[in-house]
């Protein structure tokens, strides 16, 4: 296969010559479970396990190699496996925080271009939950792009999209039926060589549905969707990347129930940056936009500029932000902690650090 249409580039083989890893196989992982990966080459797809070299280079979560990766792989010929030794930097990562209470970092896909955020016209339809995952998007610089399945299900799928456009004038917004192929083209538009595309949404919304359209095939497995409220049963299982034969790369995923934030904050700012630029027009600069004279927020909630739902959820997510990158800091100065009481537990390292011969 070649590798630019998996996305290779210039900069990442100049990168290669760089970093005299040239005698090492370039390739992009597809797909891993566990400490077993597929990375697809120019040679086809290779099973592939993390070198001993590259995991002692591992601190975090976030350091292992994800969907999206490109990496270098190097041959072992003794036990005929191939062993990740290098894995290139990315050009942006798609990120949640882990389900749970724990504060890391959970990487979706790297190295995307474009996110297809997937919702349906029916009840999976959720305009909060649309502008959650946007903020995630725009965190990472890549082009966000709503896309509404299953218009065939009503007459009526324009108030959907009357709907999503109220979210963000800068999204494109694409309705269609993959049942009966209704403005399938518009997806294709989209789908080009080298270019890396992101599905995200609940389950049940279509996502593999769309992708065995643009195989020609039944590859992913798809689940019928319960009558009594719409939602999907939970098929794929695993994130895959998938090359698409007339050119471009899918990552498919499964579908996300719980949705938390692992964010700076810019992705936040760019999706409300309506209220964000009234918010420096208030009387007072730590303006909370509730009860304040001389508030600019509340004035256009008023006025029915801004719905008091598009504000709270605002405030819902710099909330949840905040609280995160306090948690964040927490674990990272107790992480630090228990590694400063791991190097003092030898005789040698306790007199080292009082000072003693």
């Amino acid at each position: 296969m070649d590798l630019n249409e998996l996305g290779w580039n210039d900069n990442l083989s100049s990168l290669q010559k760089k970093k005299d890893i040239i005698d090492l196989i370039p390739g992009r992982v597809s797909t891993h479970s566990g400490k077993h990966y597929v990375v697809i080459t120019q040679e086809g797809e290779h099973n592939a396990i993390l070198s001993n070299s590259l995991l002692n280079l591992i601190n975090t979560k976030s350091d292992i190699p994800t969907v999206g990766d490109w990496v270098g792989l190097e041959k072992n010929h003794e036990v005929n496996t191939y062993h990740i030794k290098f894995v290139f930097p990315r050009k942006n990562k798609l990120s949640r925080k882990v389900a749970g209470t724990k504060s890391e970092e959970q990487i979706i896909a790297s190295n995307i271009d474009i996110v297809f955020i997937m919702t349906s016209a029916d009840s999976d339809f959720n305009i909060r939950r649309l502008e959650r995952y946007l903020s995630m998007v725009y965190e990472i610089n890549a082009k966000p792009i709503i896309v509404i399945n299953k218009i065939d299900k009503t007459k009526d799928y324009g108030k959907y999209r009357i709907k999503a456009e109220k979210i963000s004038k800068d999204v494109h917004i694409i309705t269609i039926s993959v049942k009966d192929g209704r403005f399938i083209d518009e997806i294709s538009k989209y789908i080009k060589n080298g270019k890396t595309i992101v599905l995200l949404g609940s389950s049940g919304v279509g996502k593999s549905t769309l992708i065995n359209h643009l195989l020609g095939y039944s590859r992913q497995m798809v689940g019928e969707t319960r009558k009594s409220d719409d939602k999907g049963r939970h098929i794929t299982s695993a994130r895959e990347l998938i090359v698409i034969p007339k050119g471009g790369i899918i990552i498919d995923n499964p579908g996300i129930r719980e949705l938390q934030l692992w964010s700076s904050g810019k992705g936040i700012s760019k999706l409300f940056q309506d209220i964000e630029r009234l918010s420096v027009l208030c009387k007072f600069k730590d303006c909370t936009h509730e009860h304040e004279p001389g508030c600019e927020v509340k004035k256009a909630v008023e006025e029915g500029t801004i719905t008091i739902e598009r504000l709270n959820n605002y405030k819902k997510l710099l909330r949840e932000n905040e609280h995160l990158n306090l948690r964040r800091n927490i674990y990272e100065k107790r992480k630090k902690d228990k590694q400063l009481g791991k190097m003092y537990r030898t005789g040698h390292d306790i007199r080292k650090y009082k000072g003693e011969k």
